[in-house]
Formats: C-alpha cells, structure tokens, sequence
C-alpha cells in the first residue's frame, strides 16, 4: 500500500521533480522518506489533567491531518493517540505544523482512520510512587534517557537503497539515497530554532540495449531558522519553508510572521518559490500575502476556526496570479468539516476575453456527521483542477484514486470496536478521465488475536462513458514480536473496454500486484525497513526491493 513504484523513464522523470510536501489541504500524499511502523502502542488509553484533545480533520492517502498544531503544544516528531473505546487504536507521528493544524502518518495501528476520529496527546501521566517512595526511601538515581522530541535538537538520519527491473524492456535502475531531517526548538534555553531537511540520491538508469545514465542531486526542501519562544504570541520563519495556511503556494524561500491571540491570529509573508525540477533557488515567480484568522480558544476541546487572506503571485515581474481565499474548519466529535474557496481576480485583458472578474477558481468541501459513536456520514466535493500530487510509491489502487480525484462523493460507515465497514459513491466530473462513477465497499478488522492481526479490503466498480473497471485490493499485517511489523499485500484492476466506444486498442486490460513489508524497531531510535513488490501489466512486469534504516535522535 505504500511501496509500490511502477517504473518507467517518465515517471522516474516525474519523480525526480515532486516536491514531497505537506500543504495544509493536499489530495493524496506521504513523504518521500519511508517510514517503518516504530515501537507499538498496546496500553489502554488514560485520562489525566495534562491530556489534551482533538479530532481528525481531513484524511488523504498516508496523510492524517489533525485540528491541532503549534499553539496547541504540538511539536515535529510527537507521538499522538487515536482513541476507540477507551483504548489506542493506532499512533501517529506529526509531520508537519502549522499554528492550529498538524500533518501526521500512521506509525501503526489501525489504517482505517476517518474524519472525527478522536486524537489524545500531551505529556504522559506521573508514574505511579514506587515502595521505596511510599515508603520515604529515596530510590536510586536513574540516567535520563534522550528525548526524541520537545525542546533542543532532534531528527532522523537515514540510508535506502531503491531497485527494480521492468521485463518488457530490460531495463530498470538502483539508487542509493541518504536523506537528513532536523527540528529544533527552544535552543541553548533561547527562542531560536531550526527547521532542516535534506535528501540526495544517485540514480542508475539502465536501458535495454545496456546503456545507462546516472543522475546524482541533493535537494533542499527546509531549511528555516525560527523565532517562536516559549509562551509567546510571536512567530518568525525565514528560508525555505512550507507555507501551510496558504494551499496554493506551499514551498517558498522568504519570511512569515505569526501573531498569534487567544481567538484572533494574523500572518503574513513574502518570498519566491523554488525551481520546480530541482528544487534550485529561483526568483523568477514571487508571492507576497497575508491571512487573518479566527479561532477558538488554544484550550479548547472543541476547535474551530475561520480564516481570509489575499495572495498576490508575480513572475519575472509581471501579475501571474491574484486571488483570495476563505478557509473554515470545525472539528467536534459529532461534526467535523473543513472547507475552502479560492476566488481569483483577472486583470482587464481577461475580462476582454469574456472573464468575470472575480471568479470562484477553486472549491474543496470535506465533512462528517458522527450522530453514534458507530456510525458516520462522510461527504466531500473537490473540483481543484491543480493540485500537488506527491508520491514516493504508487500502486495500481492510489493511480485510481488519483486519477478519479475531481468529483462529489458520499459515503457511511459502521465503526465497531476493531471493526469497520464502509460504503461511498463518488460521480468524478474532470480530471483526465472526465465524467465517470465509481462505487466502493470497504472492511477492516484492526489488531486482534495476540498477533495483532490486521485485515483490510477493498472493492471497487467503476465505469465511464468508454469502459468498465473493477478494482479489488487488500492487506494483511501481523505483530509476531513487539518491534516486529509484518504485512503482505496485493490487488487486482481489471477494465474492459465499452463495445459502443470507438476506442482502438485492447479491449481487456487486467493488472496484479503483491508485495511484503518488514518493519524492525531496533532498540529506541533505530529502524530498519524491507519491502518487495510485484506488479504484473500487460505493458511488461515489473519487480522492485526496497531496503532503508534510520536513526531518531
């Protein structure tokens, strides 16, 4: 589900200039680093004064956004809870911040998340007194262990190396990678901090005629330094940052400023953004602008909030793009809905060709009605023509998903304990594949057995006005060992080509794929990953293996 990569020089090609970001309000995505499932999270759930709360907002591929973020307490690389009867069902590891929303992923647990689904973090409760204590008896002196996370200098460094082979052409490539991610706050007991992440690779592509190319590039995608002491209202960031309040910028080199009260923040930056292929710093497209934000309380257990802002988009100096935007989230355990409105203003020249002048450009609508604790109504409407796509691995099921993006979609589920079931119809209306409706059924059963054992399905029917596809995809995942993960998975896409539509070509395409993922947590701060996958295409098959360890520090 997360490792596939089918091969070929345009995707490579592709790969090589994705921007693997986390914008506050992305399609499908997960960073470009594999991520192992980590320690494992088998203690019930405990309620403490220090315990804080909130609910999932928006949920896309590997992605778990939260209605929680800086002002919050939150902090890169903690660990938070989600909470099904009074136990925790899975854990996620934020990713990135803004001030009242986090981007997450999945460190293990269930995968099954959906919108409104309760979060807990916060510090752990006090251990409980020890005899000796009780007694009056001073225990013995302990060493403190690291923090992986909260003030000082924390990240990850790790080391992969990517291969696969393509049959119908004989051809495949390796590439070894080393990637370096850094976070730091609250510094030598100051207000400065630092935010850091490198990654560089040498590609190997081999053709069948048994020529290559190599392509070596190290890219920069953060690199900030932060002004944010503690308790305080003020916020600055300058270098290459992710711009999350703002969804159609997201990467830029330049500056933010945060003002952040108790129900009122205000932000505003200014900057360029990056050269698209390599990341290289440009100045040719500059973006200056600001937001004003209205919220709830940082303590709130309810959070909501509502934002409008203005950004002004110049390349090589000439009016690019102006627009503005309105943003609204409200995350309750009942009702949870995110929404934004980009409303575009188009200079004289397209008003002569027969534009409005302020034209809604983009709209993107993202809610769930919870009125049982077992039971949900989802609903979502996206009709975004330009998103950022960011994968490190794709598979037959997430091309699906990507491809039939655009659209209205409705759904409900039936959330037990461990058990869920759900169904959503969505009627897709742009894109590349135009007007088409696709119905999904979906099943999980999460952590039992002494196992852990997992299990997920999904089947999907889908049709357009040129063919007819079914999709079927599952997953299986056990826990023998504590710091071990296993997890086997594989799908079948079949299409058939409609007998009215004048298209030439196959008529019949049938697609397979399987593959195995291990996870290792190796003592506190050690990771190792190993994954294997196979797809079978009428276009040729093709094999890949995967290996990568990491270093939390």
């Amino acid at each position: 589900m997360r490792r596939r990569v089918r091969w070929t020089p345009l995707r490579l090609a592709c790969l090589t200039a994705a921007l693997t970001i986390a914008t506050a309000m992305p399609v499908r995505g997960q960073d470009s680093t594999r991520t192992p499932a980590g320690a494992r999270t088998t203690a019930p759930a405990r309620d403490t004064a220090a315990a804080r709360t909130a609910t999932v907002s928006y949920v896309t591929g590997n992605a778990v956004y939260v209605a929680a973020g800086r002002a919050d307490g939150l902090v890169e690389g903690q660990e938070l809870s989600l909470i099904r009867r009074d136990s925790v069902a899975a854990t996620l590891r934020v990713v990135f911040l803004s001030s009242r929303q986090a981007s997450c992923e999945v460190v293990q647990g269930a995968t099954d998340i959906v919108i409104g689904d309760l979060i807990r973090f916060g510090p752990a409760p006090p251990a409980k007194p020890t005899r000796q204590q009780q007694a009056g008896v001073a225990a013995p002196r302990r060493t403190t262990r690291h923090r992986l996370s909260g003030p000082g200098l924390h990240g990850r460094v790790g080391a992969r190396y990517l291969v696969a082979h393509e049959d119908a052409l004989n051809g495949g490539f390796n590439q070894p990678s080393v990637d370096l991610r850094i976070d730091g706050q609250a510094l030598g007991g100051t207000p400065i901090g630092l935010a850091a992440d490198l990654r560089t690779r040498r590609t190997t592509s081999t053709r069948g005629d048994g020529s290559s190319t190599v392509d070596g590039r190290t890219r920069v995608y953060q690199a900030a330094l932060l002004w944010n002491a503690p308790g305080s209202r003020f916020r600055l960031s300058l270098g290459r940052q992710y711009l999350t309040a703002v969804t159609s910028v997201s990467l830029f080199d330049g500056g933010l400023l945060e003002l952040n009260g108790t129900h009122v923040s205000f932000g505003g930056f200014g900057g360029v953004e990056p050269e698209p292929a390599n990341l290289g710093f440009s100045r040719e497209v500059q973006d200056y602008g600001g937001y004003l934000q209205l919220h709830s309380a940082p303590s709130s257990a309810r959070p909501l909030s509502f934002s409008l802002g203005a950004v002004v988009s110049n390349s090589n100096g000439v009016a690019n793009r102006e627009f503005a935007f309105a943003q609204a989230s409200v995350s309750t355990p009942g009702i949870s809905l995110y929404a934004l409105q980009e409303v575009d203003y188009y200079p004289q020249w397209k008003v002569a060709l027969g534009e409005n002048r302020f034209t809604p450009t983009s709209t993107y609508l993202s809610g769930s009605l919870r009125p049982a604790h077992w039971l949900a109504f989802t609903g979502a409407y996206d009709n975004r023509r330009s998103v950022r796509l960011y994968r490190d691995a794709v598979d037959p099921a997430t091309e699906f998903d990507d491809a039939y993006r655009e659209g209205a979609s409705g759904g409900i589920a039936l959330l037990g304990h461990r058990v869920r079931v759900g169904a959503d119809v969505r009627r897709s209306s742009g894109g590349s594949v135009g007007e088409a409706m696709s119905y999904t059924g979906s099943a999980g059963v999460d952590r039992f057995t002494p196992l852990h054992l997992s299990l997920t399905g999904r089947a999907t029917w889908y049709n357009t006005p040129t063919l007819d596809g079914r999709l079927y995809s599952g997953r299986v995942g056990v826990d023998p060992f504590a710091p071990v993960h296993l997890e086997l998975n594989g799908g079948v896409r079949n299409e058939d080509t409609s007998p009215t539509a004048m298209v030439p070509g196959t008529t019949h395409r049938h697609i397979t794929w399987y593959g195995a993922d291990l996870d290792l947590s190796l003592a506190r701060g050690w990771f190792v990953s190993l994954s294997g996958t196979r797809e079978k295409d009428p276009d040729g098959n093709t094999t890949q293996f995967y290996g990568g360890m990491t270093w939390r520090f």
